[in-house]
């Protein structure tokens, strides 16, 4: 396609600061904001770019001199993100030769990039030449990881794409002018669609194709996502098979990995064994010989999933989110009941609300995959030497029963919950728990059901309000004698009496069970 019958399509909002001296052929679409970017264009290319590489003059003259020496068609740029355009970057696209167009900061990257390439081909693209397979191999091998997959594959067919985890952190890559927030906010509709390929609109326009990166271990979700911009249904002949192709790529990094932790999990389950054992200099040596630093003080993290249709497994999928970004942790390993994780407290800011954050974060990034379920997370302190890492181990696993006591998908306890009543109950058989429960609590409760009363909810607001009549009534927005009058009820259905300690702090323990 010529640039002049580009310039022609109606909607794009292009507006020529320096016109084109001669008609030029566009052969695809790239997007960078590198300083540079002349290695990675074969030429033809209509390139976009934010500005946000410009901070004085000179930075204009490389930038567009790149552009030229490699055959660029032309230059779109956009001021949303610096305001104004530079008036170096216009004096230096005149004196290269080089077009540059101007688009207005209400138009995306990302429905440019789709509707230019939908003129170029038809189908949205262009045809992966022969040489991308032997590129996309060649950039693996060399060590370039997922960041080097998809430019090879943006270079090739001008398709971006952003490598996601799990969760749906963005990893590696980029989509033109798709947010991280974005991303997320389609991958979770994506996981609510439940098959994939899945296409999810973007609000400004355009949208995004989620590919999943196959899981090297079974029962679990896929080991990440490949989102590419545009409908992959209206891609040319050749593209979504180069896509499926990165993805395959990535997924055999995936089971390279999991072979290299086969060996560590197993140290690592015996270093457990051998803790509880109460054998802590044996256990610091496996420890140490996996390249854990116990003089960081090490951390132990505790999750466990449940819901359908992955179940525990989910537990490894969040701590392996964190795993990717705190330098330093263990492998996750199974547990009893969970999986585990020894954290350096340095690389979680040296509190357990940090790393607590962090789990809590990554659990509710898969919220659809936990409808049906929830994470009890469960976090430790520091550990002090290494007969800190048994207490650790025990801080975490009493915290995580004690989260499993709450609501919600997502339910997390750190070592303030070990001073709570609540790690009473958690010791306690679930049996004997639910038994307490309905013989002090379950009359109310099939008492609200019959009267479509809320006995229950003004018992916990009296309680929360430590016995106070006046203040309790005042958040039930009800009058005193209204309270009273239901918390006599209280007393006569259950034979228990408010006025007392005893039968208050039984009270209390039993709202806690659920």
């Amino acid at each position: 396609m010529l640039l002049s019958e580009l310039l022609g399509i109606p909607g794009l909002g292009l507006t020529p600061l320096v016109p084109p001296g001669r008609d030029r052929r566009v052969t695809g679409v790239y997007t960078t904001d590198l300083p540079d970017p002349g290695r990675y264009l074969d030429g033809g290319e209509l390139v976009l770019t934010s500005t946000t590489w410009y901070r004085e003059p000179r930075d204009a003259d490389v930038f567009v001199a790149a552009l030229a020496s490699a055959g660029a068609a032309a230059l779109v740029a956009g001021s949303a993100a610096v305001g104004e355009l530079p008036g170096a970057l216009t004096d230096a696209c005149e004196r290269q030769g080089l077009p540059l167009l101007a688009v207005g900061d209400d138009v995306s990257y990302a429905a440019l990039t789709e509707t230019v390439l939908a003129a170029l081909a038809g189908p949205v693209g262009r045809s992966p030449g022969a040489g991308l397979h032997r590129g996309l191999v060649a950039s693996m091998a060399s060590g370039a990881g997922a960041e080097g997959l998809v430019e090879v594959l943006a270079r090739s067919t001008g398709v971006h794409c952003a490598v996601l985890s799990a969760t749906g952190r963005p990893t590696a890559g980029a989509v033109p002018d798709v947010s991280p927030h974005h991303l997320r906010r389609s991958l979770r509709a994506a996981f609510a669609a439940g098959a994939f390929p899945s296409v999810q609109p973007l609000p400004g326009g355009g949208h995004l194709t989620f590919l999943p990166v196959q899981s090297p271990v079974a029962h679990r979700p896929p080991a990440g996502y490949l989102a590419a911009a545009g409908d992959h249904r209206d891609w040319a002949p050749g593209i979504a098979d180069a896509a499926a192709e990165v993805c395959a790529l990535l997924a055999l990094d995936g089971v390279a990995r999991q072979e290299r932790r086969r060996i560590e999990e197993r140290l690592l389950r015996e270093s457990v064994d051998l803790l509880r054992e109460g054998r802590t200099e044996p256990a610091a040596g496996r420890l140490r010989s996996l390249g854990l630093d116990l003089e960081a003080q090490p951390a132990v993290a505790y999750v466990t999933t449940t819901g359908r249709p992955y179940g525990s497994e989910l537990a490894a999928v969040i701590l392996d989110d964190v795993h990717e970004q705190i330098p330093g942790c263990s492998a996750p390993f199974a547990a009893a009941d969970g999986h585990l994780m020894f954290v350096p407290a340095s690389g979680s800011g040296g509190r357990d609300d940090d790393l607590s954050g962090l789990l809590a974060e990554a659990a509710r990034r898969l919220g659809p995959f936990l409808a049906h379920g929830w994470a009890a997370i469960g976090v430790s302190g520091p550990s002090t030497g290494q007969d800190g890492l048994r207490r650790a181990l025990e801080e975490a696993r009493h915290a995580q029963r004690v989260a499993r006591l709450g609501t919600g998908p997502v339910r997390v306890a750190g070592t303030e919950a070990l001073s709570s009543h609540l790690m009473l109950l958690a010791a306690v058989p679930d049996e004997v728990r639910l038994m307490y429960r309905e013989r002090l609590i379950g009359v109310l409760e099939r008492y609200d059901a019959e009267h479509h009363s809320d006995l229950v909810g003004t018992l916990s607001a009296f309680l929360d309000a430590s016995g106070s009549w006046q203040r309790c009534a005042q958040q039930l927005h009800v009058h005193v004698n209204t309270l009273r009058y239901r918390l006599q009820r209280v007393e006569q259905l259950t034979g228990h009496s408010l006025a007392t300690l005893h039968d208050r702090v039984d009270f209390c323990l039993a709202l806690g069970i659920r």
